[in-house]
């Protein structure tokens, strides 16, 4: 624990560091401010309203919202709610069978990959049809809009400052014996390679710890300028909420019955497990080239690539079934952040494709960390 601590030292005390989380505050910011006032007014009236808070849309529901004296958000959200229906009730997936079966043509083995996903998704469309989700309001009209902003938009723009501050850490405190000539006396001895595996960890520790600190200076003002005080408890599969792939349109179904309060939790988890992971792609990295500015690189590369290679095996090569692996890589997984716990469209392979990419990624890096640490103990630094 005391090497930790003088690792977290070192890295603490580089202006750099609260120069760059200084700035993605400041960018947050910005990204705070770009809704229309109108659209946060709607959202916040709706949702601290006695009669909808987020509640199910039945006839006792319209009856109380009749009730209530008119104002400008009610009346623009009656026409929305008047004569709804449960829209889960009797859909078929087989529509979006055909749909990715027809855009994956000539691909065989990837088309039956999509039916098979799609018909495993076909039971919890039929569940949630019995649940009542899509009946859910959320907040009416504006859900789909402010769901977007917060997880397409904001929450992905914290997870990717997560990751680079990730990188951040692990180059840092893996290079700093290097880049201050100390390593050949640091590693004179058997115990002074070892600290290699301390600054490896105290890396790990400290990009969740910052991770947690945007989360924190960046939500938690969002959760003032947007009120879910009553929207906890709404289903995030309510009809209002949809997700879109390829111009696509569908409704938004998970693979679990996620309310908005727990779908939030688990985003805000499953994105500390992805800079996770891209903290421990940067310490291999680091690891295994020596030379902190050639890690950087190096990493940066690697990620391009693995975008790179998704785009070139499907628009290149027609590898439709080669390209459905590619998407469990960590630079996909950020890329489909929008719709995670979705069946994904086109990004997905498999149900839970983000957990099983991270969960991947967690194993496999972390593998690869421990053979990159083994390697050093063991190669000539001198």
């Amino acid at each position: 624990m005391r090497l930790a601590v003088w690792e977290w030292r070192k890295l603490f005390r580089m202006p750099a560091l609260w120069v760059f989380v200084g700035l993605c505050l400041v960018f947050n910011g910005l990204l705070l401010a770009s809704p229309s006032a109108l659209d946060r007014s709607f959202f916040n009236d709706t949702s601290a309203d006695a009669a909808l808070l987020g509640q199910r849309v039945d006839e006792d529901f319209l009856v109380g919202l009749d009730a209530l004296p008119d104002t400008e958000n009610r009346a623009l959200l009656r026409p929305y709610v008047t004569g709804l229906e449960n829209t889960l009730e009797g859909y078929d997936t087989g529509e979006l069978t055909d749909f990715y079966q027809n855009l994956m043509e000539g691909d065989s083995l990837a088309q039956s990959w999509m039916a098979w996903k799609y018909d495993l998704l076909q039971d919890r469309v039929d569940h949630l049809a019995q649940t009542g989700a899509a009946l859910d309001l959320y907040v009416g009209p504006i859900t789909h809009d402010s769901h977007q902003y917060l997880y397409d938009t904001l929450f992905r723009a914290i997870v990717a400052e997560g990751i680079l501050l990730g990188l951040l850490c692990a180059l840092y405190l893996v290079g700093y014996e290097g880049m201050n000539g100390t390593r050949p006396l640091t590693c004179a001895s058997r115990t002074g390679r070892k600290l290699w595996r301390s600054k490896a960890l105290a890396a790990l520790a400290a990009a969740l710890g910052l991770y947690a600190l945007l989360v924190l200076l960046t939500l938690g003002p969002y959760l003032l300028l947007w009120d879910y005080g009553g929207i906890w408890s709404a289903s995030v599969s309510s009809q209002f909420n949809y997700f879109v792939d390829m111009l696509y349109s569908r409704p938004f179904l998970t693979w679990a019955d996620f309310t908005v309060g727990s779908y939030f939790a688990a985003m805000v988890a499953a994105g500390g497990a992805l800079v996770a992971v891209f903290t421990l792609m940067g310490a291999v990295a680091g690891l295994l080239i020596g030379n902190t500015y050639g890690a950087a690189i190096a990493a940066a590369a690697l990620c391009a690539l693995m975008i790179g290679l998704s785009s070139f095996l499907v628009n290149g090569l027609g590898l439709w079934w080669a390209y459905l692996l590619t998407t469990f890589s960590p630079a996909y997984l950020w890329l489909s952040i929008s719709g995670w716990f979705t069946e994904l469209g086109q990004g997905g392979l498999v149900p839970w494709q983000e957990t099983a990419g991270l969960t991947l990624n967690l194993l496999v890096w972390g593998g690869f960390a421990l053979l990159a640490l083994r390697r050093f103990g063991r190669k000539d630094v001198a």
